[in-house]
This record gives C-alpha cells, structure tokens and sequence, in this order.
C-alpha cells in the first residue's frame, strides 16, 4: 500500500471527526456543508491532504540482514535513510454533493549503506549513497451522500505513478464511509475499500474510526483502522501534542540493471512510528509538525513490477530504530473556510 493510496484512503475512513483549532464542541459551530465539514476535518487529520505539504523525515542507524530467492544474500549497515516528499491537492471541479481532486507527488529516498558484503548481484545495496526519484499523479472523485439515513462519503481514484526512467503503473480503488455515530464527544464511522490492483496484498478491507474526547479532560482517543491509535490534546491556543503510534509505509521503483533480473521491480517497507507528534498552526494557512521516536519495520519486499507482493523475490529484516521528521502544510483557501 503506497503513499498515494493511504493519502486517498484519508478521504474516506476520517470525514467526521472533532477538528484541530476550533472550539471545543462542533455542535457550537455554525451549520455547515457535510462536504465541507469533511474536508476541513480530513486536512486537520492528515498534512498531505492540504493543498500543498512538505515533509523530511530521516531514521537512524541499524542493522539489516535480507534473502534473495529464499537464499541468505547480503547484510550490513543501514547508517540512515532519508526521505523527502512533496504533494500537491488541487480542487478541480465542485458542487455541494460532487468533488473532484487532482493530486501530484514527489518521493526523495535515500540510503546510506555501510559494511555491504561483496557478492555477483546487486539489488540495490551498495556500500555508500543510493538516491531513487518516485512521482506519483491520482484524480479522485467523491460523492456525499445518504445511506441508511446517515452522511455517506463514496470515492473512486485513479492513480499512476513512476519514477526518474518513466511511467510505470495504473491503478485504482473505490470506496465509502458513514457514519455510525456522532454526538458531542464521540464519533465512530465504517467504510470499506476495494483495490483494482493486482499487486495488493489485500484486495479488500473494511476501515474503522473511533474518536472521543474524556469527560472533563483536554485529552482525546483517536482511532483509525488500520492507519493510527494517537492520544492527543491541544497545547496552547495553536497547538496540539499526540503520543502514539502510527502505520505507514515506503515504496518506490528499482530498475535493476542485470540480465537474469526483470528490469522494474517495486521496493515495498511497512513500518509502525511510535512516540510523539507536535502540531503548530502559525496562521490561518500555515501548519508545522514535529515527530520522533521509534520506528519498527515490519516487511521490506522487493517484487517484479505489477506481480503480487507475495511473490517477492528478496526481503530483508531490519532491527527497530530512532527516527525524525519535520513538515510544512499551506492552504491557501483556509482562511476563507473559517
């Protein structure tokens, strides 16, 4: 599950959940637009939903040991990996019941290797720098909606993507979520997701959300399967501080330049970031984010291009390490959403 993907999922699983910034209880605010409630709670939730975002993030130096064709192959070093991401949400067309979204972008990574045994065939471990340049593109559509007699978000995205050599995949998902029930401290919602991608390890999976506020405290649960469990509450008059953990991942192409190997194969990394986050809104249209503290590596796959991910060709296991990252939101419309 890549980076675009989990980003378009956003849009469907965190509709109608409290916001960052207001007051304490929606229900004090002005009527609103369900479409416009939803959006301004999705970009609250989740940075790379804003109209543009900029994130680094880098984590620290551990040991790794990987199979190639289920043989032992290579271990060493990992001294750091730096990633850099840009994205891009453009509103395309807008109605009170349609949207629709154009999204761009732009994955930096980079791996710091260190000492690499020598063997015939490289993947992509080599003693020193190895850089890989991803792009990514999506529109997605959404509708808002009734079902059951409460606010439905349906939403169908098409996504292709490549890297510095060129385009390499289509693919889409289509999905929902409605609410199950919402009052002044508690808010639940169920959807589904379906992946039109034969490379998806689960080409089905229902998401869950559970946000609620403690009686009588700042402090606030927030749930969201399969992507976050984050305890939160607000610092200040234009902050909040969460402790945590969250699910994430890193993927990108790997051209691979030896005649007994396809020439395209996909990197796929599942992680789980546990410790802090700080948000801090310097304005109306500026948001920053801090975040640290361990990062877990759950399954590292290297699988030919468009195969399914358990058909993988190498893997390795990495051990648990320290990890940072800073980031950058603007919206320059939010101003006029207050």
């Amino acid at each position: 599950m890549n980076k675009p993907t989990l980003l378009i999922i956003a849009f469907l699983i965190t509709a109608f959940a409290p916001v960052f910034g207001q007051e304490k209880e929606n229900t004090e605010q002005p009527a609103d637009s369900l479409q416009q409630k939803a959006s301004q709670s999705i970009k609250e939730k989740f940075p790379r939903t804003r109209i543009l975002n900029f994130e680094y993030d880098q984590s620290l130096s551990r040991d790794f040991n990987s199979e190639l064709f289920d043989q032992e192959f290579q271990e060493g070093e990992i001294k750091a990996q730096r990633n850099f991401n840009a994205s891009v949400n453009i509103p395309i067309y807008k109605t009170r019941k349609w949207g629709v979204t154009g999204s761009l972008n732009y994955q930096f990574s980079e791996f710091e290797f260190d000492n690499i045994e020598t063997t015939d065939i490289t993947v992509f471990e080599q003693d020193g720098t190895v850089n890989f340049h991803n792009f990514s593109a999506a529109i997605s559509s959404t509708y808002f909606s009734t079902l059951f007699k409460k606010p439905v978000i349906y939403n169908a995205s098409l996504i292709v993507d490549g890297n510095d050599e060129g385009l390499e995949r289509l693919k889409g998902l289509a999905g929902l979520s409605f609410i199950l029930k919402r009052t002044k401290r508690t808010t639940i919602t169920l959807g589904a997701i379906v992946f039109i991608d034969p490379t998806s390890q689960i080409p089905f999976f229902p998401t869950f959300t559970y946000n609620h506020r403690f009686k009588n405290s700042k402090w606030e649960v927030d749930f969201i399967l399969p992507q976050r469990l984050l305890f939160r509450r607000p610092v200040g008059k234009n902050g909040r501080f969460s402790i945590g953990s969250t699910f994430g991942s890193t993927g990108f192409y790997v051209n691979v330049d030896s005649p007994n190997f396809a020439e395209v194969f996909e990197y796929s990394q599942l992680e789980i970031k546990s410790g802090i986050i700080y948000e801090h809104r310097f304005s109306n249209y500026l948001i920053g984010t801090f975040q640290g503290g361990i990062q877990n590596f759950i399954s590292n796959r290297l699988t030919e291009k468009g195969e399914p991910t358990g058909d993988f060709i190498y893997k390795n296991e990495q051990d648990a390490t320290g990890y940072f990252q800073v980031g950058f939101s603007i919206d320059p419309f939010a101003g006029k959403k207050k």
